[in-house]
C-alpha cells in the first residue's frame, strides 16, 4: 500500500531551514541503485535551485512530517532544455514536436521541459511509492509550468534498461537509437 506523502518545492525549505540544517537532511538521502541521485541531491540540489537552473521537489513521509520530521521518500527535479533537432528527418521532426508547430520543418532546436532527476530512495520499496505516482507527480509539476509558459514536450535520460522496464510504458519514446556520451538512452514524450 502506498505511503501517504506531501510534495515539497526544495525552495520553501531553504526559506525555512538553515543551510546546513537542510542540507544534513537532504544527506539522508540513500539510494544504492542509483548514486548519481544520491550525489546530485547531496551535492547540486541547493546550488541548482538557488540559480534556477532546475528546480527540486520532495516527495515527504507525511506520517514522519506530523512529528516534524524531513524524511525524504523520492524527488525530481524539473528544468528546461532546448534540444538539437536540426539531424532530424522531416518525419522524425513531425513525430517528435507534432505536425502544427509554425516554422517546424525550418527549426534546429526546440524548448522542451527536463525531467533531470527522479528517483526513490533505497529505503523505501516501489508498494510504498509506485514509480508512475512519482512519474504522476512529475508530470503535475508539468502541467503547472505549461499552462503559464507553453510547451508540449518533455524531454529526459536514461539508463537503457529502464527504457523498457518503465519509461516506456508511460508513453516515453526514444529521441534517437543511439546511447549518449554518457551511455543513456534520451528520451522524449509529447505533452498535448
Amino acid at each position: 500500500m502506498e505511503l501517504d506523502y506531501d510534495v515539497v518545492p526544495l525552495e520553501r525549505l531553504i526559506k525555512d531551514l538553515e543551510k546546513n540544517d537542510l542540507q544534513s537532511k537532504l544527506n539522508l538521502f540513500q539510494c544504492p541503485k542509483e548514486k548519481d541521485l544520491e550525489e546530485f541531491l547531496h551535492y547540486k540540489a541547493i546550488e541548482y535551485d538557488l540559480i534556477g537552473y532546475g528546480k527540486t521537489y520532495l516527495i515527504l513521509d507525511k506520517k514522519e512530517i506530523e512529528n516534524d520530521v524531513i524524511k525524504i521518500i523520492a524527488f525530481y527535479t524539473i528544468g528546461q532544455k532546448s534540444i538539437d533537432i536540426s539531424n532530424l528527418s522531416q518525419k522524425k521532426k513531425r513525430k517528435v514536436i507534432g505536425g502544427r508547430i509554425p516554422g517546424r520543418d525550418g527549426l534546429k532546436s526546440m524548448a522542451c521541459f527536463l525531467i533531470g532527476q527522479l528517483g526513490r530512495s533505497g529505503e523505501y520499496t516501489h508498494d510504498q511509492l509506485l514509480g508512475g505516482t512519482l512519474l504522476k507527480e512529475c508530470f503535475s509539476t508539468i502541467e503547472t509550468a505549461r499552462k503559464i509558459i507553453g510547451g508540449n514536450l518533455i524531454f529526459l535520460e536514461c539508463r537503457p534498461k529502464m527504457y523498457g522496464l518503465f519509461y516506456e510504458k508511460h508513453g516515453f519514446k526514444k529521441f534517437s537509437e543511439e546511447l549518449s556520451e554518457d551511455g543513456l538512452f534520451q528520451l522524449y514524450r509529447k505533452i498535448s
